[in-house]
């Protein structure tokens, strides 16, 4: 049995880290040094030169404050770091002078932009107005007279400023609806996966992956759930005493949360009614009342069960059985021929308390196959949406009952069901299980009279 991983430890987000900050700050030292490196940036026309190197050393010595600030975690306020940075661009613009000021204009844009990622559409529109006015200010007070080629030239850079600020909101936008459908599909996926991993838990404990030794029976099964993690078939193997065993093959039909919360109850009052009760009729009739009245008490559960059980008794040479609205399960004869329905059966547990199922007593013989199997292995459906049909099903099973165990038995016909419903859908979990007596000291079942 395994048991659930456990869940992985939440990491610690640390709520103080600014690494876009510290992007920015490292981006504008850059720059700084860009200027410093290269003398014809600050040799502006004009007499400006020793005022714009003043204002990089200060706009080095704001940088280098920010920097210290946010490796130590302080929040600095995004607003003022925007702020100050159009400033800076302009005071540069302005001292550099006209024409040599539009070579700073490029800065605007990288402003527009962190504006934009940290404070949306209204942020990089608000920061590209703002900025395109300090920018003409600048160019005009620096230059009153500008001819007309100047002025195209600034209308054309605003211009383009405006409009990187218009494609960034948009692209902004697009990628918030992206990020909130992200979350909320990451949201579904990550309840999904909650629910898998209980339902996981929840089968290990109650649906055995290998069955008990039996001594005088030779067993196969094969179980696929039409889901990840949680199938509503059910199938066991009861030791009733001596050499007598209970088969059971059940399908709980409802929904996913409803399988989980029930499928445990269902198996213990199973395992206690069967060993209790010697009759498969009665075992049925007892597990329906205690359906019917859990249903009763929770009305939400909107479910019913079908379920088939058969006895083998090894000693007495013979198998009892009683269905409750399930697959009618197949004897398969030793000598051969075709496989025989039992076809005796009630209504499915749980729709009325007072319900009563009838059983029949077969006789058993060494080489004889008993073939339990639900619903799923007759629904699978071809590319065209054929059914197998219960006729084919048993045609198969018909073939395959030459393998030499009852393992290859159940995997051959598996395999058979699989193959017709590759290109097809499996719209329902599938459980096949097999049971051919190999005990050869069975009772005389020449005195046995059928019921």
């Amino acid at each position: 049995m395994s048991t659930p991983a456990p869940p992985s430890p939440i990491p610690e987000i640390d709520l103080r880290r600014h690494d876009t900050e510290i992007v920015v700050a490292v981006f504008r030292t850059i720059f700084l040094l860009v200027i410093l490196a290269f003398s014809q940036f600050l040799q502006a026309p004009g007499g400006g030169g020793f005022l714009l190197q003043a204002a990089v050393i200060a706009a080095a010595l704001y940088n280098l404050c920010l920097f210290i600030m946010h490796v130590r975690g302080y929040a600095f306020p995004r607003l003022i770091i925007v702020l100050v940075d159009v400033v800076f661009i302009s005071l540069w613009v302005f001292f550099c002078k006209w024409p040599a000021a539009s070579s700073f204009f490029t800065l605007y844009f990288a402003v527009v932009i962190v504006a934009g990622l940290w404070y949306g559409m209204g942020g990089a529109f608000v920061t590209a107005v703002f900025a395109s006015i300090l920018y003409v200010w600048a160019v005009w007070v620096s230059r009153p007279v500008l001819g007309p080629p100047a002025g195209v030239t600034v209308a054309i850079q605003v211009t383009f400023l405006i409009a990187t600020a218009g494609v960034l909101s948009i692209a902004i936008h697009a990628q918030d609806r992206e990020r909130q459908a992200l979350a909320a599909s990451r949201a579904v996926l990550q309840r999904y996966r909650e629910r898998i991993r209980v339902a996981q838990f929840v089968d290990d404990l109650v649906r055995p992956k290998r069955l008990p030794a039996a001594p005088g029976l030779d067993l196969g099964f094969q179980y696929r759930p039409a889901a990840m993690a949680f199938s509503g078939d059910y199938y066991d193997l009861i030791p009733l005493g001596g050499r007598r065993w209970g088969l059971c093959i059940a399908d709980l039909s409802g929904h996913f949360s409803q399988h989980i919360g029930y499928l445990s109850t269902f198996k213990t009052a199973l395992r206690l009614t069967a060993r209790r009760e010697q009759s498969p009729a009665r075992v049925l009739t007892e597990i329906n009342r205690e359906v019917a009245a859990a249903f009763a008490d929770n009305v939400e559960l909107e479910t019913f069960i079908s379920m088939a059980y058969i006895v083998v008794d090894l000693d007495e040479a013979t198998f009892t059985y009683a269905n409750a609205g399930h697959e009618p399960p197949v004897m398969a004869p030793a000598e051969g021929g075709e496989p025989l329905a039992l076809a005796q059966a009630g209504i499915v547990l749980g729709v009325g308390p007072e319900a009563r199922y009838p059983e029949q007593t077969l006789p058993l013989h060494t080489g004889d196959t008993l073939v339990l199997f639900s619903d799923g292995m007759t629904e699978v459906a071809d590319r065209e949406g054929r059914l197998l049909g219960r006729e084919d099903f048993l045609a198969l099973v018909h073939e395959r009952l030459q393998a030499p165990t009852a393992e290859e038995i159940a995997a051959r016909i598996f395999d058979d069901v699989n193959r017709y419903g590759r290109e097809g859908q499996h719209r329902d979990d599938m459980t096949l299980l097999i049971a051919r007596i190999t005990a050869t000291d069975l009772g005389q079942s020449s005195q046995f009279v059928p019921t």
